[in-house]
């Protein structure tokens, strides 16, 4: 565990995927600016396009945002570029091109994926990025590969991601993002799903004791912005939660 300090993640909500509503599409420009301009902090994803650039995207496939059934991985960002979100004319956003918005306005708490414990090339390559970039930055992800080489490559905080148990998608769908996996990855913080949180509450209680941090993902009902605020360090949000009526 890291003496370092990060009560600047734990001290203001965090936007999932950008500030985002019908008009603003997820992990889009829009629904980053609505955050800053909230002051909110910005919880973004990010995967590595076929020629090596960081984009700033949730899903492996395009299908379920762009309607176009590619891996971004197969694609480049010139390609990437040419698909729309959700039907508007924003595109997908390099992680430059994030950064560059941002520019330590917020701060940013930053997903990387993949789920290979062995394939830790987009987790090297975001550690790479932010190593020039001077704004609070946290990095987090569900492959405990990648969150072992935030630990020995980067000095940013950094957190295991856990969500609920059962996924049969496939057997490392189904082994990644369990709160055992942290015995291994040793994070900073624990960023656990809300909808688990009764199951798994003592495991939760014997990592804070170890010193962790709790972060809840995600909280999107006045009944779960509650139970944030009572048990966990910081949470990360999207509508409906009653929580922008708040910092209107």
């Amino acid at each position: 565990m890291s003496d370092k300090n990060f009560d600047w993640l734990l001290n203001t909500p965090i936007a999932h995927r950008g500030l985002h509503d019908e008009t603003n599409p997820e992990n889009s420009m829009p629904a980053f600016k609505a955050a800053i301009e909230r002051g909110f902090h910005i919880e973004i994803d990010v995967h590595l396009s076929k020629d090596n650039q960081l984009v700033v995207f949730h899903d492996a496939n395009l299908k379920r945002v762009c309607g176009v059934d590619r891996k971004v991985k197969d694609c480049t960002v010139e390609e990437l570029k040419s698909y729309r979100l959700r039907g508007t004319d924003n595109t997908i956003p390099t992680l430059d091109e994030f950064l560059e918005l941002v520019d330590g306005k917020v701060g940013i708490l930053c997903e990387v994926k993949g789920i290979i414990p062995w394939d830790t090339k987009i987790a090297r390559a975001t550690v790479e990025r932010f190593k020039s970039y001077s704004g609070n930055v946290a990095l987090q992800s569900f492959n405990f590969g990648a969150v072992i080489c935030f630990r020995k490559r980067s000095d940013r905080p950094f957190g295991q991601l856990v969500t609920w148990g059962g996924d049969k998608l496939n057997h490392f769908v189904d082994i990644m993002g369990k709160l055992h996996l942290a015995k291994w990855s040793k994070p900073e913080f624990i960023a656990y799903d809300v909808r688990n949180y009764k199951a798994g509450e003592k495991y939760i209680n014997k990592a804070r004791k170890q010193g962790k941090k709790l972060v809840l993902w995600t909280i999107n009902s006045p009944e779960k912005l509650a139970l944030a605020r009572e048990v966990a360090d910081g949470f990360i949000f999207e509508k409906p939660c009653g929580l922008l009526d708040e910092n209107k």
